[in-house]
């Protein structure tokens, strides 16, 4: 009897192993990927550390983090205004933009790239004398279609190095949908390369400005916003955001962006340069007293401070100082300088 319980027991036992051998092997346990690549903690998402910018724009004080983006030779483009011409591509990434009238009550601007590149710019239009003093206070290479004669010949004898369509530079090209003169484009990209190719990178763009350290509203009138009634179809309007500390850019009632973005146009600085203008030729071109000075505005942190320009010479640069006699401080970003003939209407309020 013994003997048969021994013999049961063992059969039991037997049959117990050969089953468990028969389970499928359990797979190991997965470690728990939201623990293994989680960014939060019982407090929140936990904040990576931020890339610290060892380096700044000369042109906007921004912080870089590359010191090579900071390297680049200034490059001033001249684009069109025009109805046709709107809305424009690449006026977003420019670091500092000018706008000046030309003939035939129309405006033009020229837009200075140091940092930032873009892939498309323009439509490219072309040169003036005014212009061309403007571009040379940064050491820029000047980027236009064509000139007026006097500023053909102006480049020629300052020595201005220009990338000029009419004389087969290869920076350019001509889009589809648009017609001609309003469809010529260049890019940072091509620019650089033949700036390169042509050992023309030689230089670094100049301490423009001086920045404040952090932003500050500086003590001065209301400036929300001004309008400038360079035309009936060139009314330049800013209007302040308190919240992002810029100024929105508005053509004629409507906010301006960028063609290619979509992107609004936006300043943290506006300048104001008023200035004695003259008809020169039957064409109706212009001469702009750029040279000496006069008066006009700046426009930050949605106050009006007037301020007084001065530049010395054709190559010199405007400095721009408060009713003391101080050069005035800017808050860091990018700067449109509208120069506003001294008979054209400015508005300021709410």
């Amino acid at each position: 009897m013994k003997s048969s319980l021994r013999a049961l027991l063992i059969i039991i036992a037997i049959i117990g192993i050969l089953a468990s051998a028969c389970k499928p092997k359990a797979e190991p346990a997965k470690p728990d990927e939201d623990t293994e690549t989680s960014t939060t903690d019982e407090n929140g998402p936990i904040e990576e550390p931020a890339q610290e910018n060892k380096f700044a724009c000369s042109l906007t004080g921004l912080g870089v983090t590359d010191e090579a983006e900071i390297k680049y030779r200034p490059i001033a483009v001249m684009i069109d205004n025009e109805i046709s011409a709107r809305p424009q591509s690449g006026l977003s990434e420019a670091d500092i933009i000018y706008e000046m009238p030309v003939e035939g009550n129309i405006t033009r601007y020229m837009a200075i790239y140091h940092h930032i590149s873009s892939e498309k710019i323009g439509p490219v239009r072309s040169a003036r004398p005014y212009f061309i003093d403007k571009a040379l206070e940064y050491g820029s290479i000047y980027v236009h279609c064509g000139g007026s004669p006097q500023a053909l010949s102006d480049i020629k004898t300052l020595k201005v190095d220009a990338y000029n369509d009419l004389v087969g530079t290869p920076v350019f090209w001509r889009s589809t949908d648009r017609k001609m003169p309003h469809n010529l484009y260049t890019n940072t990209r091509m620019m650089r390369e033949v700036s390169l190719n042509k050992k023309l990178e030689n230089k670094t763009a100049p301490q423009y400005f001086n920045f404040n350290d952090d932003f500050v509203i500086p003590d001065g009138g209301n400036g929300q916003k001004i309008v400038i009634n360079y035309d009936k179809r060139y009314k330049v309007s800013y209007i302040y955001n308190k919240e992002e500390k810029v100024y929105y850019r508005q053509i004629n009632g409507d906010n301006m962006k960028d063609k290619e973005s979509k992107k609004d146009i936006k300043a943290t600085n506006i300048i104001v340069e008023r200035a004695g203008v003259k008809v020169v030729d039957k064409v109706g071109r212009l001469e702009i007293s750029n040279i000496g000075k006069n008066r006009g505005y700046l426009l930050t942190g949605g106050k009006l401070i007037e301020i007084e320009w001065n530049k010395s010479s054709r190559s010199g640069k405007t400095i721009y100082k408060n009713v003391k006699g101080e050069e005035i401080l800017v808050n860091k970003g990018v700067t449109w300088i509208q120069v506003v003939p001294e008979y054209v209407k400015i508005e300021f309020g709410e």
